[in-house]
């Protein structure tokens, strides 16, 4: 990116010129002494990069903003995301989050935690499996349950959190098992096309959001990408009850 930024900033500074009917030589002088000046005071071109560096961040956070505020039916509300906690609460919190993903599971307690302390907050699970096909198959049977079985959802997700180690398909199916999950029908479910069209949904949907990892969360009018931990979780709660 500095680099063609770089290019971009020589080309505007050099395109002037070579429009002037100025001869070869002239030129070959003008963008010499150009050069001699821009190694002279290379500031310039950082001073340029960084400029177009800040535009760019201003540009991602507004449109980052706005699609919190445009998409708000499709993060909150879409039929198609499992919700856990209270369905009723008066604060939502969305996360999108990856099985297979450490972070995911290191703020899996605070999310419990959560859960525990606050009965009116209403929590939905947005399955973005991106790390490995592992991901891909524990996300589909999970959507799966909660489409066939929903009161065994979060049996399963918690299980599914919580697995440490082998992540095999066979394990995930096993994991299935244990928290009473219908297997063979959760089989069938998954290769429903609803349950890939959940999924493209979820992933264009983050990056509509700017969120390229996970664990990513939305409450209210914050998006954060990454682990936070739990006084932070329970800040944005607050701000969003308070409608800040």
């Amino acid at each position: 990116m500095r680099v063609i930024a770089v290019i971009i900033a020589l080309f505007a500074l050099i395109a002037p010129v070579q429009a002037q009917g100025l001869s070869d030589a002239q030129k070959k002088d003008v963008e010499a002494l150009i050069g001699d000046y821009l190694r002279a005071h290379p500031e310039i071109i950082l001073e340029s990069v960084r400029a177009m560096q800040e535009r760019e961040k201003t540009a991602q956070i507004k449109l980052q903003q706005d699609s919190l505020v445009s998409r708000r039916q499709e993060i909150e509300k879409d039929p198609a995301s499992p919700v856990i906690g209270n369905p009723n609460g008066t604060v939502t919190v969305t996360e999108f989050f990856d099985y297979r993903c450490g972070y995911c599971k290191a703020v899996f307690p605070n999310v419990q935690q959560l859960l525990k302390d606050d009965p009116n907050v209403r929590y939905v699970m947005k399955e973005l499996p991106i790390l490995s096909p592992e991901s891909h198959i524990a996300a589909k049977l999970a959507l799966a349950v909660w489409k066939n079985e929903p009161k065994r959802y979060q049996e399963l997700h918690t299980r599914l959190m919580s697995a440490q180690g082998d992540f095999s398909e066979k394990r995930i199916f096993a994991i299935a098992k244990e928290a009473g999950v219908d297997v063979e029908r959760a089989k069938r479910g998954m290769d429903a096309p609803e349950i890939e069209q959940a999924l493209n949904a979820n992933m264009e949907l983050a990056q509509a959001l700017g969120i390229t990892g996970t664990p990513g969360f939305v409450v209210g009018k914050q998006l954060a990408p990454g682990a936070i931990d739990y006084d932070t979780l329970k800040r944005f709660v607050a701000e969003a009850r308070k409608g800040s």
